[in-house]
């Protein structure tokens, strides 16, 4: 079934590429946490157990599947999971939390594209994140003031 899946999602990226329309990213498979850094909004008293936090995640793996976030960090594993792809404007990612008055800087700065930045909100049991993808194989997402980088693995 799993396979099925996978097919399907590869062939609906080809075909959504032939046809002149954006590919949609997507979330499944095996990614590693590979950067952290504390959060712009954090504060500066907050900064220095926000990058031993991030610290002690490097390395993580995160399993995606359809139904399915596995994790050794119980914060970040769910079931039940429903993905919904978006693009938001850069004011808006990490839920509107980009320090103002320049949001589209602060993303930048994080290595993101002008304009619509694509991404998948996932909801579960556990609660619901976003992830931000600066390409294909690297998302970002924030936890607890904490903005991780994820590669695809």
């Amino acid at each position: 079934m799993r396979t099925r899946l996978l097919i399907a999602a590869a062939f609906a990226s080809v075909a959504a590429t032939a046809t002149g329309a954006p590919a949609e990213m997507s979330l499944l498979g095996t990614w590693e946490i590979v950067e952290a850094q504390p959060a712009p909004w954090a504060g500066a008293s907050q900064r220095a157990a926000l990058a031993a936090e991030g610290k002690r995640q490097l390395k993580l793996l995160i399993t995606f599947t359809p139904k399915e976030v596995v994790s050794r960090n119980r914060a970040i594993a769910c079931r039940r999971a429903a993905y919904e792809p978006t693009d938001y404007e850069a004011d808006a990612i990490f839920q509107g939390n980009l320090p103002e008055p320049n949001p589209t800087a602060a993303a930048q700065r994080l290595g993101f594209k002008k304009g619509e930045i694509p991404g998948v909100d996932l909801r579960c049991t556990g609660g619901q994140f976003s992830y931000h993808f600066r390409d294909r194989n690297t998302a970002m997402t924030a936890l607890n003031n904490v903005i991780y980088t994820l590669k695809r693995h």
